[in-house]
């Protein structure tokens, strides 16, 4: 059954990184800020039909992060948009009882990046420091990067899933799996491109993109999902085990 809902958030939110060893004080494009704090609001329009197994509808969410600075800092704001849609391919005879199709769109960028004020009688851009910057990698968006390994003022990227849940379902005879309620399992085909710029042009965006493929099973276990997954790419490849859908 379809659901409607429009959700609002406001969450405060601090960070702080120490940085020490070789390379910790070498220049970069972002604020050498150790901390930052302030308010992420976050909108969702969700109307899909289940939140753990979508197989129809969409999801949208934009999210607007502020650090209103202080003495010691420079304030910086972002904006990162994100829609996914689903579809369902109906069964494959005796094969799958479900496939679907999900596609991921998301966009980001930092419209202070090039503003400037005064700290300390210094000018200083309006700009995060790396670890709260647009970054791409990690467990959502190009997946066989590590977190955070690619970070700018902007980025953009589309990640493909088909999932499948398939007829023959023999977890409940395994041991610990047998310990709990484990309703479906689902084998997962995937694919992510996408890149970071230091401006916020579609163009450039689309040029010398990244990707990562792989395939993941995955398992709702007493109501959460939970996934393992091997991504390859142009660097490297990774295997990780976390919770919850991508998209």
């Amino acid at each position: 059954m379809e659901q409607r809902r429009f959700l609002r958030h406001f969450r405060p939110f601090y960070k702080a990184q120490h940085l020490t060893g070789i390379g910790a004080d070498t220049p970069s494009d972002f604020s050498d800020a150790s901390e930052t704090w302030g308010v992420e609001t976050r909108f969702k329009w969700d109307n899909r039909d289940s939140n753990t197994n979508p197989t129809q509808g969409s999801l949208s969410e934009f999210i607007v992060t502020v650090d209103p600075g202080s003495d010691s800092r420079a304030s910086w704001w972002k904006w990162e948009a994100s829609q996914s849609w689903y579809w369902s391919i109906g069964d494959w005879e005796e094969m799958a009882k479900e496939q679907v199709f999900a596609f991921n769109i998301y966009t980001a960028d930092t419209p202070s990046w090039n503003d400037t004020s005064e700290i300390d009688g210094k000018k200083a851009f309006n700009r995060p420091p790396e670890f709260s910057s647009v970054r791409l990698g990690g467990l959502y968006r190009l997946r066989s990067f590590q977190t955070g390994r690619y970070a700018d003022r902007s980025a953009l990227s589309y990640s493909m899933e088909y999932r499948v849940i398939p007829e023959w379902q023999p977890l409940g005879g395994v041991p610990v799996f047998n310990w709990y309620d484990v309703p479906w399992w689902q084998w997962v085909l995937f694919a992510d491109v996408g890149r970071v710029a230091d401006d916020y042009n579609l163009k450039t965006l689309h040029q010398d993109m990244k990707w990562s493929a792989g395939a993941a099973m995955r398992f709702q276990v007493e109501g959460v999902v939970v996934r393992s997954e091997m991504a390859w790419g142009s660097e490297e490849g990774l295997f990780r085990v976390m919770i919850n859908q991508p998209f």
